[in-house]
């Protein structure tokens, strides 16, 4: 056994996964994927993989995939998976940490709702995970590691995302449409408080959410006299909006699923750009 390369459960097939996303690279994004288990002499043995990398995609996004991608590489290395126990993911995103059980058992029987009956996040992602998951002949528990410290399987992971990153040759996972937006500001969800308001909007993004009847918006507010000026927060409609146009709209009264309940009006942008 290899001395200092951090404790592994030598019973179960061991995958380190992590994602990576380069916002200043115009979200160029990767996966990596490391491979621990003990052989037949007792001996620790490791395996990397790093393949080529996404456009446009956020961290979250980059963490689903690399589980998933971890899952059916699992499957190519190794003809016989029973020979272990249990598949044993490590992933330093709380985001996968939290959501696994949910995506596995609860989210299928909702149609894909959260509790506050707006759809999840990265539905399809969480689809295909599922998939490989109910596929694989033994296993699956996803326990959290954290990141970039101790453990060198988890910083081999993190440095075989960025390789991933930098030949981003997959086309963006999530399709949506997107304008430049005009505020400095970054995006902060929950930023603008949703208590039944009219409020002037520009739309910065688009989010096409599969099998849905419902879209995700990502916008920003343009008037002046609101005390969330230049705030970019997201929110959900089932009327479609386009990007790069200004809206007045009424939002409704529940934080945890903001929506426009009401379209009042299309205003001329001319008469609120700032930037």
């Amino acid at each position: 056994m290899f001395k200092g390369l951090g404790i592994i459960d030598e019973e179960a097939l061991n995958i380190f996964t992590d994602g990576s996303s380069f916002p200043k690279k115009k979200r160029a994004a990767g996966v990596g994927i490391r491979f621990v288990w003990v052989n037949k002499e007792g001996d620790e043995v490791c395996e990397d993989y790093a393949p080529p990398g996404w456009k446009s995609c956020t961290v979250d996004e980059m963490e689903i995939k690399a589980v998933t991608t971890g899952l059916k590489e699992a499957k190519r290395i190794f003809s016989n998976l029973s020979r272990f126990q249990r598949i044993l993911v490590y992933s330093d995103s709380q985001y996968v940490v939290d959501n696994f059980f949910r995506a596995i058992k609860i989210w299928p029987n909702q149609k894909w709702l959260g509790s506050n009956k707006i759809p999840v996040s990265n539905i399809s992602l969480w689809k295909e995970l599922r998939k490989e998951v109910n596929n694989c002949p033994i296993r699956v528990d996803v326990k959290w590691v954290k990141g970039h410290k101790k453990n060198i399987h988890n910083r081999a992971a993190d440095k075989l995302a960025k390789q991933s990153a930098s030949e981003p040759l997959n086309a963006p996972i999530t399709m949506s449409e997107t304008t430049k937006k005009w505020s400095e500001r970054t995006t902060i969800r929950g930023c603008v408080p949703v208590k039944g308001q009219i409020i002037k909007i520009r739309i910065v993004s688009r989010e096409c959410i599969p099998r849905a009847k419902i879209e995700r918006y990502r916008y920003e507010v343009i008037d002046p006299n609101d005390s969330n000026f230049q705030d970019l927060d997201f929110v959900y409609c089932k009327t479609n909006l386009s990007r790069n146009k200004c809206y007045e709209v009424r939002l409704n009264d529940d934080h945890s699923k903001p929506t426009i309940v009401k379209i009042l009006c299309e205003l001329n942008c001319a008469d609120f750009k700032y930037s």
